[in-house]
Parts: structure tokens; sequence; C-alpha cells
């Protein structure tokens, strides 16, 4: 799919400039960005489900203790 998507200059200044210093394309680091939002969305809304099935969290330095860290 493509999109047509209007940024500030500043933000089209720096994205082409991470563009080259990686050696990329500004669309290719776009669609990595779109790639990694989605995915860290996904893992939200599937860490509020498990927060509201009614079951009791586990605090993290417990979790790290028994895993042994």
């Amino acid at each position: 799919m493509n999109l047509t998507v209007p940024i500030p200059e500043q933000a089209a200044t720096a994205l082409a400039g991470l563009a080259k210093a990686r050696g990329q394309t500004p669309e290719q680091i776009v669609a990595t960005l779109v790639e990694h939002y989605l995915e860290d969305a996904e893992d939200l809304a599937d860490a509020l489900e498990a927060l509201d099935d009614g079951e009791t969290p586990i605090p993290l330095e417990q979790v790290k203790r028994e895993l042994g860290f």
C-alpha cells in the first residue's frame, strides 16, 4: 500500500538524514516505524486485556526472583 502523508519540514529533514545515515530510503524508515508502532499497539492491547482478566498481577520483583534475575 502506498500512502501520501504530509509531515513537518523539520521531521522531513530529520527523516532524510536518518535514512541517509542508515543507507535506506525515507520510505523504508517510515515503513519500519509504522510496523513497530503497530506491534507496540498490539502488545499494549494484550497487556491491558491481561490486566483486566480478573487475576492478581505478579509484582515485577517476584518475577525477577523466580527467573533468577
